[in-house]
């Protein structure tokens, strides 16, 4: 570390010396990743059980929002996503549109809350999040498969409203969820004439690929529907 790095810890240090020793040895930690400096493991270990307390998310909340360093971010989201609050999930939602890093250290810290608690944060990054958080949102939804039916609604939401490209990975979701309710979703769009063909025909076939009665169900209401629409020829063959 070189001088003008030491000079800015022993700084920080300073000025939080009248604070509590988690105030404290947050501050530290903070401006060591801050400045890339190795010391800061040995402050995370030295102070985990310290750091992953209730009474210390509200510091790594602030860091994670109002962080000027990428790194510290990072660091704040994974602390947040250990702590295991479930009121910190809007906050790891909405960091997912952040750089890659941010988002991939969200993305994990969303992971390790109940599974019905994060498909609701990934689908409130669905809905409000940037471009680039929507695409990683429903990547995670699709892994959970059945789980992440909490999202369904906003995934066909989604699929619904979005460009084509997050639309078609939208109605993808659906079929790997794979639930009655995704089934229902599918069916929703595909018989929704606002949407245009080559959506309403990735509709169908995402259907088809689930397996279940309420699947069969709704391709058999799908047909019903599409049976007197002028103009649904290519959709009433992919039905066949």
């Amino acid at each position: 570390m070189n001088h003008r790095h030491l000079a800015v810890i022993l700084l920080a240090s300073a000025l939080a010396a009248c604070g509590t020793p988690l105030e404290n040895a947050a501050s530290t930690f903070k401006e060591q990743v801050r400045l890339g400096d190795p010391a800061a493991q040995q402050t995370f270990a030295e102070n985990r059980e310290l750091f992953e307390t209730a009474e210390a998310l509200p510091i790594w909340l602030d860091a994670l929002e109002n962080a000027d360093s990428p790194q510290v971010q990072r660091w704040a989201a994974t602390l947040v996503g250990n702590i295991g609050d479930s009121s910190s999930l809007p906050a790891l939602a909405n960091a997912m549109s952040g750089d890659r890093g941010l988002r991939d250290a969200a993305i994990d810290a969303i992971g390790t809350f109940d599974a019905a608690e994060a498909a609701d944060a990934y689908a409130m990054a669905l809905q409000d999040g940037s471009r680039d958080a929507q695409a990683p949102a429903l990547a995670a939804l699709a892994r959970m498969g059945p789980d992440a039916e909490p999202a369904v609604k906003a995934i066909a939401t989604a699929a619904a409203a979005n460009e084509a490209l997050i639309a078609s990975t939208a109605i993808n979701t659906l079929a790997d969820i794979g639930t009655d309710g995704a089934a229902a979703s599918l069916a929703g769009l595909a018989t929704n004439r606002a949407l245009d063909m080559d959506r309403r025909r990735s509709a169908i076939q995402s259907l088809q690929r689930i397996d279940s009665e309420a699947a069969a169900v709704a391709l058999a209401e799908i047909s019903t529907a599409l049976a007197d629409e002028e103009g649904a020829e290519e959709l009433r063959a992919a039905l066949s």
